[in-house]
């Protein structure tokens, strides 16, 4: 379901196409606004047709409407059923009431989404793992976490892209874009990130990664840790040697037969280390191609160049949110 499937599917409630697309936004990547995100979506003025439009949402039950502080503008938190349903998404977390500190975050991600909503940006689980599927990424290498379930006999479920964050296409060509939330100053929050989607990088020939955040030092930190992080897996890789990619598939053969006999307790350690070092997908293949043609195929110079250099491209972007989001408290999105 696109945007523009969802757009047409609120019509039912009585706005207009700008206001639409507005709730639309809203309703998939925060749940929660406020009047200047539309009027600056809109491209006008705060005055009276802003004020008229939350009120009708207030008064026909779509959102409620509060404050964190006395001193501050009013917060809307569209909660309807009917506007979820209408974007194809019934159960949607953004329902729900949440916190100060995860308020303030659904609010900055939305500033960003609403400062280019020229991107078709896909927010749902589904959403995200059908696009990778298009890119040819097996499930197994997207960022996941399994949930326990609500009931013991049942089996756990697994929620792909726990960050939530919105992912697009971007450019011609167009290449795979990460928004990543930055409240911290120390940039850990980024690397948590990047090795969340580590495994899906290493299948992307090139991926942008957009670290938005409310603090300059907390988006200077970012460009440390993102060089740090891209040197980590080019230094693991180019110390290991074709003795030890041949070592390691014989090795990873006989575990994958369950032939542990002639392994030492030094031969598993050994495996163990490789196994992390040839962890991206480009190994995977390679160990298929062995499997099939012997020690012979690691030394053409195709799979020569993949075992030695070749890898996925990154870049990181920051951007500064120039907002005051104080209002949340003072360590917004944290406390």
């Amino acid at each position: 379901m696109t945007l523009e499937d969802r757009v047409r599917a609120l019509e039912a409630l009585g706005f207009t196409a700008r206001q639409t697309r507005f709730i639309a936004l809203v309703a998939l990547h925060s749940g929660y606004c406020l009047r200047r995100q539309y009027a600056a979506f809109a491209g006008i003025r705060y005055g009276k047709s802003v004020c008229d439009f939350f009120g009708k949402l207030v008064a026909r039950g779509l959102a409620t409407d509060f404050t964190q502080r006395a001193d501050r503008g009013r917060i809307y938190h569209l909660h309807a059923r009917a506007i979820y349903r209408g974007i194809g998404e019934p159960e949607h977390r953004n329902r729900r009431e949440t916190s100060a500190a995860l308020i303030a975050r659904k609010m900055m991600v939305l500033d960003y989404v609403l400062r280019h909503a020229d991107a078709a940006w896909l927010a749902t689980q589904d959403e995200k793992v059908d696009l990778f599927a298009r890119l040819g990424v097996p499930p197994r290498h997207l960022p996941q976490r399994a949930s326990a379930p609500a009931r013991t006999e049942a089996s756990s479920a697994i929620r792909y892209f726990r960050h939530e964050a919105p992912i697009a296409l971007v450019g011609d060509p167009p290449v795979p874009t990460f928004v990543c939330l930055v409240t911290d100053t120390t940039g850990r929050m980024l690397e948590q990130f990047l090795r969340d989607h580590s495994r899906l990088f290493a299948w992307l020939p090139a991926w942008t990664v957009v670290a938005i955040g409310p603090r300059p030092t907390g988006l200077h930190v970012c460009e440390v840790a993102f060089e740090r992080y891209l040197r980590r897996p080019m230094e693991t890789v180019s110390a290991s040697t074709d003795d030890d990619l041949v070592w390691f598939f014989r090795t990873r053969q006989a575990v994958d037969r369950n032939d542990l006999t002639g392994l030492s307790v030094t031969a598993i350690d050994r495996f163990r280390t490789l196994r992390e070092a040839f962890r991206p997908p480009v190994f995977d293949e390679l160990y298929l191609a062995w499997q099939r043609d012997g020690d012979a195929v690691l030394a053409s110079p195709a799979a020569s160049a993949r075992h030695h250099g070749v890898r996925s491209v990154g870049t990181l972007v920051t951007e500064l949110l120039p907002f005051d989001y104080s209002q949340f408290g003072s360590l917004p999105g944290i406390a």
